[in-house]
């Protein structure tokens, strides 16, 4: 919508939910919309939103504060006098999603209610069952902040002649048990009598769907220039139609995009509105299957244990048996999950059973079903046209494909991977819902694109439960050939040793740009490791390693044909024994093979009762490595192993790889600097840390709360809320103390030597003047070069994640009901 808009010349914005996905390069700011203001989900008082990307705290109710920004955007388009787009999609009317941990919200947090409305509506009489009574009070919040945009609009004299307003929704209600057991409250909640709704499936001999009307039928309200009022259209529209309506009314016809979906219903709009031959006679279809096993049983399993077949080149295969309308015993199977509407008739493919919904009637009632002879001709109608359509979907080239995930997207250090993404899966071993769900040792792939070359610290965040040994993991980026040959860049380790919800990090990996080339990241469960890998070739020492950064600074690194011939005589090289099989990669040496089909007995199963749910994959960009190290381009982390200590010894050890990069780059700056400079640098900043400075275990943690509230979505640990205390410490420490370590020589001192040597390695000459930049820094600043140089790189690494694992694991909970 936004594409197509601007192409037009319109300004364009997007207020409130979004559920074309929230990894880099699918927001709203990346998908057409100039201005864009994206709320944490449902935290509807101060709340943190993203403004085009960017953290920007709000104040006050989050429906009121989207409204006031959409009316100044609107001021702005007024002062301009450029025409604009604004998509508006809000939360409060709808119910609050599960708990982090599954459980279902309770009556007073499922809706929010602001208490005014909500005692108006308990003063009523008769008295409204409590839950309706929260959905009415909501429901009037939102009445008044819809009223004041109309109210603004229409008052003014630029827009008012000239701007149209649609509202309609996008499904049926989603009724809470205790109303839709209740015929009486049912019925006050929903007084059309309509059977069904968002979420249920109508175990019924003539229905065994999803598809009911109360679960699709929905209104649709135009205000606007020319369009009379009061008037009421029976024609029927689907949500496709909105684009090419927008497109049409803003003459934004001459643009590039994609066939629409959808017909313009502008002509409805006119005061002698009829409607044309095309949209009389038009055939809706809709492909419902909820994961109910009774409508859909094959699209159950298709969309959790087995996903579409691809084809030589990784996409999917075209047509394929998975996703045929029949299959070949001519038995229904994509049939049974649509169902068709033709004028006032409503069609079920998995009964073959036709409603008529005439003289205002919209209820799948026995009374208003067809049989006979008519029963048999629009039984043909439908099933050949449902055919053709069906066959339509499978034929487009981007139906039933997942995301391409953007690694390294401009403008951000976190990437993600979301774990409902895959493209590829172990059938048998894994089960994707929301998460992917480990059963046995198996693997899950991902489309992924990397933009932007450079090393990555890559996280894990999952929820796990292991009673006996942890197993291991393997994490493999690359082309699928390089993978499955074990020559792709790969991290292996061991997870699992946090139960809960959880994050750990699997490692560092040097990643080279896509540059159009199919890439995937591949994730698998090895098993319990039963016998050593081949022992990594030895390393120089660490003086010797340092050497042979700074030649490959200077003089490039060694060619893909150096290192075959090198490789192919088996003679040793500089960069170590290098396998034979590391040459075929071409541009990176690997550090380890790591063969993606393991050896037999390498590994066992695991035992007992555990699991395992991935939930989403980082990749962290860490900007000041520039260069593939002389020794390989992935780095297991060793802090994420078995025999892993507490938090902050993880981040001890994690600190390593980047320390050591930031060293390099001193080395490499102190270099082109005068001697006496050299010198003046050489006493506080020449030997990396070997991890969080010490300041972090001197500072002065009464002065510093521990902040449990900020693990928004994830159950966090002691270890995790005091690690992240102690790093606000030192901050703190370390801008108390700054303006005296500047003024005092002997500023290598333990307690302050670790935050001096940091700023030292941004390219500061001595550590007196690293101190004296931190003396005229905020606190804010000095935080921020510790999450930089400390795997803190983003804060939604650990805490205060945008990221929301969603736990959707009840069977036909759509993922989007999490938010």
């Amino acid at each position: 919508m936004g594409d197509v808009m601007q192409q037009a010349g319109y300004v364009t914005a997007h207020y409130g939910k979004w559920h074309n996905g929230r990894a880099q390069g699918y927001e709203p700011w990346n998908r057409g919309f100039n201005d864009s203001w994206l709320p944490d989900d449902y935290v509807h008082v101060d709340n943190l939103m993203r403004h085009n990307g960017k953290y920007a705290p709000t104040k006050g109710l989050m429906e009121q504060a989207l409204l006031n920004r959409m009316i100044g955007f609107m001021q702005e388009r007024e002062a301009d006098g450029t025409p604009f787009l604004t998509y508006y999609a809000p939360f409060a009317i709808h119910r609050r999603p599960p708990s982090k941990g599954g459980a279902p919200r309770d009556m007073d947090s499922a809706y929010f209610s602001p208490s005014p409305y909500l005692q108006l509506i308990q003063e009523k009489v008769p008295a409204a069952e409590p839950w309706n009574a929260r959905l009415w009070a909501m429901l009037m919040y939102f009445d008044e902040i819809l009223g004041q945009l109309a109210d603004y609009v229409d008052q003014s004299p630029q827009l008012r002649g000239n701007t149209y307003i649609l509202i309609a929704g996008d499904n049926g209600p989603a009724l809470p048990s205790k109303v839709d057991n209740n015929a009486l409250d049912r019925l006050r909640r929903m007084p059309s009598g309509m059977i069904g709704d968002k979420n249920s499936f109508i175990d019924d001999a003539s229905i065994r769907s999803s598809g009911t009307e109360g679960s699709l039928r929905n209104h649709l309200t135009v205000w606007g220039p020319g369009v009379p009022s009061g008037a009421v259209s029976d024609v029927l529209l689907t949500l496709s139609d909105i684009l090419p309506t927008l497109a049409e009314l803003a003459n934004a016809t001459d643009t590039k995009h994609m066939p629409w979906s959808g017909q313009s219903f502008a002509n409805l709009l006119a005061p002698t509105a009829e409607p044309t031959p095309q949209q009389q006679s038009r055939f809706l279809f809709t492909f419902v299957a909820s994961g109910a096993e009774g409508q859909c049983p094959q699209v159950d399993r298709l969309m959790t244990e087995l996903l579409p077949d691809l084809d030589a080149e990784r996409e999917v295969m075209r047509p394929q048996p998975l996703l045929a309308y029949r299959d070949p015993t001519g038995r229904s199977s994509m049939k049974n999950c649509i169902v068709g509407r033709f004028k006032d008739f409503k069609w079920y493919g998995s009964t073959d059973k036709v409603f008529r919904l005439a003289n205002g009637s919209h209820i799948e009632l026995p009374c208003n079903e067809v049989t006979g002879e008519a029963l048999g001709r629009l039984n043909l109608l439908f099933n050949q046209a449902a055919r053709q359509w069906w066959d339509s979907v499978v034929a487009e080239p981007d139906s039933f494909t997942k995301p391409v995930y953007y690694i390294g997207q401009s403008g951000s250090l976190a990437s993600n991977v979301e774990a409902n993404g895959a493209i590829a899966l172990t059938r048998g071993d894994i089960n994707m819902t929301s998460t992917v769900v480990f059963s046995g040792l198996g693997y899950v792939c991902y489309a992924v694109n990397i933009v932007t070359r450079g090393m990555y610290s890559i996280t894990a965040m999952y929820n796990s439960r292991f009673r006996g040994p942890r197993p291991q993991f393997t994490l493999a980026v690359g082309e699928w050939k390089d993978i499955v040959a074990g020559t792709a860049p790969s991290l292996t380790n061991t997870l699992g040793h946090k139960g809960g919800p959880s994050g750990s990090r699997l490692g560092t990996m040097f990643l080279e740009k896509s540059n159009g080339t199919r890439r995937e990241v591949c994730f698998k469960m090895l098993g319990i490791r039963q016998r050593p890998d081949r022992p990594n070739p030895a390393k120089p020492a660490a003086s010797q390693q340092q050497q042979q950064r700074d030649a490959s600074n200077n003089s490039g690194s060694s060619s893909s044909s150096q290192i075959s011939a090198e490789a192919a005589a088996g003679a040793p090289s500089a960069l170590g024994n290098l396998p034979a099989t590391a040459t075929q990669y071409g541009y990176a040496t690997l550090n380890r093979a790591q063969p993606w089909s393991v050896k037999p007995g390498s590994y066992a199963a695991v035992q007992g009762s555990w699991a395992f749910r991935l939930v989403n994959l980082r990749f962290i960009y860490l900007p000041w490595v520039k260069d593939m190290p002389r020794d390989g381009c992935c780095r297991e982390d060793p802090s994420t192993g078995a025999d892993a200590g507490t938090v902050l010894e993880d981040a001890l050890n994690a600190a390593s790889t980047g320390a050591e990069a930031a060293g390099a780059a001193h080395a490499s700056v102190k270099s082109q600097l005068p001697a006496a400079q050299q010198a003046s640098s050489s006493s506080s900043a020449d030997a990396a840390p070997a991890g969080i400075p010490d300041a972090v275990a001197q500072a002065a943690m009464a002065e510093t709360a521990a902040e449990p509230e900020r693990y928004t979505y994830f159950n966090a640990t002691p270890a995790m809320v005091q690690t992240e205390r102690e790093v606000r410490a030192a901050v703190r420490k370390a801008s108390s103390q700054a303006a005296a370590t500047a003024a005092d020589d002997s500023s290598s001192s333990s307690s302050w030597r670790g935050v001096a040597s940091l700023a030292s390695y941004g390219g500061s000459s001595s550590s007196s003047s690293s101190a004296a930049v931190l003396s005229k820094s905020t606190p804010q600043q000095v935080w921020q070069v510790l999450k930089d140089r400390y795997r803190y790189a983003d804060g939604q690494e650990v805490f205060d994640s945008l990221y929301r694992p969603c736990y959707a694991e009840t069977k036909g909970m759509c993922v989007e009901t999490c938010g």
